[in-house]
């Protein structure tokens, strides 16, 4: 029998473009959004060594972002959970996007 899914809430496979940036704002590392749910997404990184524990995840698509903790790591992939609702990116992150 397969791995069972233990999430509470069921994520939705997507493909964003998002950014990982820390809490003191001097740390930014582009990524990718492979699944997103209202608690949680797996994030695709090129360096996953270097993603802090703690951070703002950045989503481009429509300037937001939410804070997030990391729950696992797996070769270029990263498992997040969101501890804050989306909200309008400050000013600062919103130069970043591309």
């Amino acid at each position: 029998m397969g791995t069972e899914d233990k999430r509470i809430v069921p994520r939705n496979r997507v493909l964003k473009s998002a950014k990982i940036v820390s809490k003191d704002n001097k740390t930014i590392i582009d990524c990718a959004i492979r699944n997103q749910s209202d608690t949680g997404a797996q994030v695709v990184v090129e360096q996953v060594i270097s993603v802090p524990e703690e951070f703002q995840l950045y989503l481009a698509s429509d300037n937001t972002v939410r804070d997030a903790v990391v729950v696992w790591r797996r070769g270029d992939r990263v498992g997040v959970a969101f501890t804050g609702e989306s909200r309008p990116a400050p000013p600062r992150i919103r130069l970043y996007k591309r």
